[in-house]
Protein backbone atom coordinates (compact mmCIF):
# COMPACT_ATOMS: atom_id res chain seq x y z
CA UNK A 1 0.00 0.00 0.00
CA UNK A 2 1.64 3.71 -0.69
CA UNK A 3 1.93 5.43 2.05
CA UNK A 4 0.10 8.61 1.25
CA UNK A 5 -1.43 9.50 4.62
CA UNK A 6 -2.69 12.68 4.02
CA UNK A 7 -4.45 11.54 0.95
CA UNK A 8 -5.95 8.69 3.08
CA UNK A 9 -7.14 11.38 5.67
CA UNK A 10 -8.63 13.31 3.17
CA UNK A 11 -10.72 10.18 1.76
CA UNK A 12 -11.71 9.60 4.94
CA UNK A 13 -12.95 12.62 6.16
CA UNK A 14 -14.47 13.46 3.21
CA UNK A 15 -16.62 10.04 3.73
CA UNK A 16 -17.16 11.37 7.24
CA UNK A 17 -18.80 13.96 6.26
CA UNK A 18 -21.32 12.53 3.85
CA UNK A 19 -22.15 9.97 5.95
CA UNK A 20 -23.14 13.21 8.75
CA UNK A 21 -24.68 14.81 6.48
CA UNK A 22 -27.02 11.65 5.73
CA UNK A 23 -27.75 11.09 8.90
CA UNK A 24 -26.51 8.09 9.11
CA UNK A 25 -24.26 6.47 11.79
CA UNK A 26 -21.28 4.18 11.19
CA UNK A 27 -23.78 1.36 12.88
CA UNK A 28 -26.20 1.77 10.07
CA UNK A 29 -23.45 1.93 7.32
CA UNK A 30 -22.47 -1.71 8.55
CA UNK A 31 -26.09 -3.47 8.44
CA UNK A 32 -25.68 -2.18 4.74
CA UNK A 33 -22.50 -3.16 3.32
CA UNK A 34 -21.84 -5.53 6.14
CA UNK A 35 -18.10 -4.91 6.26
CA UNK A 36 -17.10 -4.39 9.97
CA UNK A 37 -17.72 -1.33 11.80
CA UNK A 38 -13.87 -0.98 13.18
CA UNK A 39 -12.81 -1.25 9.45
CA UNK A 40 -15.31 1.44 8.46
CA UNK A 41 -14.05 3.77 11.41
CA UNK A 42 -10.16 3.05 9.93
CA UNK A 43 -11.42 4.31 6.67
CA UNK A 44 -12.85 7.54 8.25
CA UNK A 45 -9.68 8.31 10.61
CA UNK A 46 -8.02 7.64 6.75
CA UNK A 47 -5.70 4.53 8.38
CA UNK A 48 -5.89 1.94 5.50
CA UNK A 49 -3.33 0.09 7.31
CA UNK A 50 -5.97 -1.50 9.43
CA UNK A 51 -7.67 -3.11 6.58
CA UNK A 52 -7.38 -6.39 5.99
CA UNK A 53 -5.66 -6.24 2.70
CA UNK A 54 -4.87 -4.04 -0.06
CA UNK A 55 -7.04 -6.24 -2.55
CA UNK A 56 -9.97 -4.76 -0.14
CA UNK A 57 -9.08 -0.97 0.08
CA UNK A 58 -10.88 0.08 -3.22
CA UNK A 59 -13.67 -2.41 -2.55
CA UNK A 60 -14.15 -1.15 0.92
CA UNK A 61 -13.73 2.40 -0.17
CA UNK A 62 -16.39 2.20 -3.20
CA UNK A 63 -19.05 0.39 -0.88
CA UNK A 64 -18.58 3.18 1.83
CA UNK A 65 -19.27 6.06 -0.51
CA UNK A 66 -22.11 4.65 -2.42
CA UNK A 67 -23.71 4.22 0.82
CA UNK A 68 -23.25 7.76 1.75
CA UNK A 69 -24.25 9.24 -1.50
CA UNK A 70 -20.82 9.71 -2.62
CA UNK A 71 -19.84 8.48 -6.52
CA UNK A 72 -17.56 5.62 -5.47
CA UNK A 73 -15.99 5.33 -8.66
CA UNK A 74 -15.35 9.38 -9.09
CA UNK A 75 -13.72 8.80 -5.43
CA UNK A 76 -11.35 6.36 -6.29
CA UNK A 77 -10.44 7.72 -9.90
CA UNK A 78 -10.02 11.31 -8.29
CA UNK A 79 -7.39 9.66 -5.53
CA UNK A 80 -6.21 6.78 -7.75
CA UNK A 81 -2.39 7.31 -7.03
CA UNK A 82 -2.89 7.16 -3.07
CA UNK A 83 -4.58 3.79 -3.31
CA UNK A 84 -3.16 0.64 -3.83
CA UNK A 85 -3.25 -1.29 -7.06
CA UNK A 86 -6.00 -3.74 -7.24
CA UNK A 87 -5.45 -4.88 -10.91
CA UNK A 88 -3.14 -8.17 -10.38
CA UNK A 89 -3.71 -11.00 -12.15
CA UNK A 90 -5.64 -12.17 -8.89
CA UNK A 91 -7.87 -9.47 -8.61
CA UNK A 92 -8.56 -9.90 -12.60
CA UNK A 93 -9.41 -14.00 -11.85
CA UNK A 94 -11.73 -13.15 -9.52
CA UNK A 95 -13.70 -10.47 -11.13
CA UNK A 96 -13.85 -13.08 -14.11
CA UNK A 97 -14.59 -16.12 -11.38
CA UNK A 98 -17.85 -14.27 -10.31
CA UNK A 99 -19.37 -13.95 -13.41
CA UNK A 100 -19.33 -17.30 -14.28
CA UNK A 101 -19.87 -18.69 -10.54
CA UNK A 102 -22.82 -16.55 -10.59
CA UNK A 103 -24.34 -18.43 -13.90
CA UNK A 104 -23.61 -21.80 -12.38
CA UNK A 105 -25.40 -20.74 -8.86
CA UNK A 106 -28.32 -19.86 -10.63
CA UNK A 107 -28.75 -22.86 -12.79
CA UNK A 108 -27.77 -25.07 -9.78
CA UNK A 109 -30.67 -23.49 -7.69
CA UNK A 110 -33.22 -23.96 -10.66
CA UNK A 111 -31.53 -27.65 -10.76
CA UNK A 112 -32.60 -27.96 -7.48
CA UNK A 113 -35.92 -27.00 -7.62
CA UNK A 114 -36.68 -29.05 -10.07
CA UNK A 115 -35.15 -32.10 -8.99
CA UNK A 116 -37.23 -31.58 -5.52
CA UNK A 117 -40.71 -30.76 -7.93
CA UNK A 118 -40.44 -34.82 -9.35
CA UNK A 119 -39.57 -36.10 -5.99
CA UNK A 120 -43.01 -34.75 -4.23
CA UNK A 121 -45.43 -37.59 -6.00
CA UNK A 122 -42.81 -40.26 -4.87
CA UNK A 123 -42.52 -39.06 -1.39
CA UNK A 124 -46.51 -38.62 -1.07
CA UNK A 125 -45.80 -42.54 -2.32
CA UNK A 126 -43.60 -43.28 -0.24
CA UNK A 127 -45.91 -41.49 2.89
CA UNK A 128 -49.11 -43.88 2.25
CA UNK A 129 -47.06 -46.61 2.18
CA UNK A 130 -45.56 -45.92 5.43
CA UNK A 131 -49.08 -45.22 7.12
CA UNK A 132 -50.43 -48.59 5.75
CA UNK A 133 -47.55 -50.31 7.21
CA UNK A 134 -47.81 -48.60 10.34
CA UNK A 135 -51.41 -49.74 10.62
CA UNK A 136 -50.90 -53.21 10.21
CA UNK A 137 -48.48 -53.11 12.95
CA UNK A 138 -50.83 -51.90 15.46
CA UNK A 139 -53.61 -54.90 14.09
CA UNK A 140 -50.43 -57.02 14.66
CA UNK A 141 -49.06 -55.82 17.93
CA UNK A 142 -53.10 -55.29 19.26
CA UNK A 143 -53.63 -58.94 18.00
CA UNK A 144 -50.07 -60.59 20.19
CA UNK A 145 -50.92 -58.84 23.14
CA UNK A 146 -54.60 -60.03 22.87
CA UNK A 147 -52.80 -63.11 22.87
CA UNK A 148 -50.46 -62.88 25.66
CA UNK A 149 -53.16 -62.39 28.12
CA UNK A 150 -55.23 -65.22 27.11
CA UNK A 151 -52.40 -67.10 27.44
CA UNK A 152 -51.38 -65.76 30.96
CA UNK A 153 -54.51 -66.69 32.48
CA UNK A 154 -54.06 -70.36 32.16
CA UNK A 155 -50.38 -71.05 32.07
CA UNK A 156 -48.57 -69.10 34.44
CA UNK A 157 -45.06 -70.36 32.67
CA UNK A 158 -46.14 -68.97 29.08
CA UNK A 159 -46.92 -65.96 30.75
CA UNK A 160 -43.34 -65.57 32.74
CA UNK A 161 -42.09 -65.88 28.56
CA UNK A 162 -44.48 -63.32 27.10
CA UNK A 163 -43.53 -60.48 29.88
CA UNK A 164 -39.77 -62.27 28.67
CA UNK A 165 -40.29 -61.24 25.55
CA UNK A 166 -42.48 -57.98 26.00
CA UNK A 167 -39.16 -57.01 27.62
CA UNK A 168 -36.52 -57.92 25.33
CA UNK A 169 -38.91 -56.26 22.43
CA UNK A 170 -38.91 -53.25 24.61
CA UNK A 171 -35.16 -53.33 25.22
CA UNK A 172 -34.64 -53.29 21.46
CA UNK A 173 -36.92 -50.27 20.60
CA UNK A 174 -34.85 -48.49 23.21
CA UNK A 175 -31.50 -49.42 21.23
CA UNK A 176 -32.89 -48.47 18.43
CA UNK A 177 -34.13 -44.81 19.37
CA UNK A 178 -31.17 -44.65 21.35
CA UNK A 179 -29.02 -45.22 18.16
CA UNK A 180 -31.20 -43.10 15.92
CA UNK A 181 -31.05 -40.06 18.08
CA UNK A 182 -27.03 -40.54 17.68
CA UNK A 183 -27.29 -41.18 14.29
CA UNK A 184 -28.85 -37.47 13.80
CA UNK A 185 -27.18 -35.62 10.77
CA UNK A 186 -27.17 -31.34 10.92
CA UNK A 187 -29.87 -30.26 8.35
CA UNK A 188 -29.55 -26.78 6.87
CA UNK A 189 -32.35 -24.78 5.59
CA UNK A 190 -32.02 -21.67 3.31
CA UNK A 191 -34.48 -19.14 4.65
CA UNK A 192 -33.10 -16.68 2.52
CA UNK A 193 -30.24 -15.40 0.82
CA UNK A 194 -27.94 -15.12 3.60
CA UNK A 195 -29.16 -16.56 6.43
CA UNK A 196 -30.21 -20.74 7.30
CA UNK A 197 -31.48 -22.80 9.73
CA UNK A 198 -29.87 -25.74 11.63
CA UNK A 199 -30.86 -28.35 13.37
CA UNK A 200 -30.08 -31.94 14.28
CA UNK A 201 -27.10 -31.40 17.05
CA UNK A 202 -26.69 -29.93 20.36
CA UNK A 203 -22.98 -29.27 20.03
CA UNK A 204 -21.82 -27.35 16.98
CA UNK A 205 -18.45 -26.72 14.55
CA UNK A 206 -18.46 -24.14 12.14
CA UNK A 207 -15.56 -24.73 10.06
CA UNK A 208 -13.75 -22.22 7.44
CA UNK A 209 -12.10 -23.40 4.19
CA UNK A 210 -10.16 -20.93 1.90
CA UNK A 211 -10.54 -21.30 -1.59
CA UNK A 212 -8.46 -18.04 -2.34
CA UNK A 213 -7.12 -15.32 -0.41
CA UNK A 214 -9.84 -14.53 1.90
CA UNK A 215 -10.59 -12.47 5.45
CA UNK A 216 -13.53 -13.67 7.58
CA UNK A 217 -14.76 -13.17 11.22
CA UNK A 218 -17.37 -15.80 13.30
CA UNK A 219 -19.52 -14.18 16.13
CA UNK A 220 -21.85 -16.37 18.34
CA UNK A 221 -24.23 -14.60 20.11
CA UNK A 222 -23.07 -11.02 19.66
CA UNK A 223 -19.56 -12.78 20.95
CA UNK A 224 -16.43 -12.94 18.81
CA UNK A 225 -14.75 -16.26 18.66
CA UNK A 226 -12.57 -15.86 15.24
CA UNK A 227 -11.60 -13.38 12.83
CA UNK A 228 -8.40 -12.85 10.32
CA UNK A 229 -7.00 -13.63 7.28
CA UNK A 230 -6.79 -16.90 5.26
CA UNK A 231 -4.49 -18.09 2.63
CA UNK A 232 -5.95 -20.75 0.02
CA UNK A 233 -5.90 -24.19 1.95
CA UNK A 234 -6.25 -22.84 5.20
CA UNK A 235 -8.73 -24.32 7.26
CA UNK A 236 -9.95 -23.18 10.68
CA UNK A 237 -12.67 -24.52 13.13
CA UNK A 238 -14.34 -23.11 15.46
CA UNK A 239 -16.15 -24.95 18.76
CA UNK A 240 -19.57 -23.18 19.46
CA UNK A 241 -20.72 -22.55 23.19
CA UNK A 242 -23.50 -24.86 24.47
CA UNK A 243 -26.95 -23.09 23.41
CA UNK A 244 -25.84 -21.16 21.15
CA UNK A 245 -28.66 -19.56 19.17
CA UNK A 246 -27.28 -17.67 16.39
CA UNK A 247 -24.13 -17.54 14.49
CA UNK A 248 -22.89 -14.15 12.30
CA UNK A 249 -20.19 -14.92 9.69
CA UNK A 250 -19.15 -12.63 7.67
CA UNK A 251 -17.17 -13.11 4.83
CA UNK A 252 -14.53 -10.51 2.98
CA UNK A 253 -14.21 -12.99 -0.24
CA UNK A 254 -17.48 -14.57 -0.82
CA UNK A 255 -15.44 -16.76 -3.97
CA UNK A 256 -12.93 -17.79 -1.83
CA UNK A 257 -14.65 -19.62 1.19
CA UNK A 258 -16.28 -22.41 2.35
CA UNK A 259 -18.66 -22.96 5.34
CA UNK A 260 -19.05 -26.24 6.89
CA UNK A 261 -21.48 -26.72 10.24
CA UNK A 262 -20.74 -29.86 11.48
CA UNK A 263 -18.76 -31.33 8.29
CA UNK A 264 -22.33 -30.46 6.25
CA UNK A 265 -21.20 -27.49 3.68
CA UNK A 266 -23.56 -24.48 3.66
CA UNK A 267 -24.19 -23.93 -0.52
CA UNK A 268 -24.85 -20.24 0.07
CA UNK A 269 -25.39 -18.43 -2.72
CA UNK A 270 -21.77 -17.21 -4.08
CA UNK A 271 -23.19 -14.65 -6.56
CA UNK A 272 -23.97 -12.40 -3.30
CA UNK A 273 -21.46 -9.27 -2.92
CA UNK A 274 -17.79 -9.45 -2.53
CA UNK A 275 -18.17 -8.54 1.33
CA UNK A 276 -21.27 -10.18 3.35
CA UNK A 277 -23.02 -11.45 6.13
CA UNK A 278 -24.63 -14.95 6.35
CA UNK A 279 -26.62 -15.70 9.68
CA UNK A 280 -27.11 -19.28 10.99
CA UNK A 281 -30.04 -19.40 13.60
CA UNK A 282 -29.26 -22.85 15.63
CA UNK A 283 -32.75 -25.10 17.19
CA UNK A 284 -32.48 -28.83 18.16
Amino acid sequence: MQNNNGKQVEIGKSLHEARVAKGMSIDDIQKITKIQKHYLEAIEQGNFAELPGDFYVRAFIKQFADTVGVNGIELLNEHDDSLPDTQSEEYADEVSKDDVNSRVASRSREQRKDSFRKVIPTIGIIVAILVVVCGIWAVVVHTNSSSQTSISSSSVSVTGSSESSSSSSKADDKKKEDKKSTDTKTTIKEVSATKYNVTGQKENTVTLKATGRAWSSIMADNKTLFQGSQNSGDKKDVKLPADTKSVNISLGNTQGAKILVNGTELKYDKSTPLTTQITLEFSK
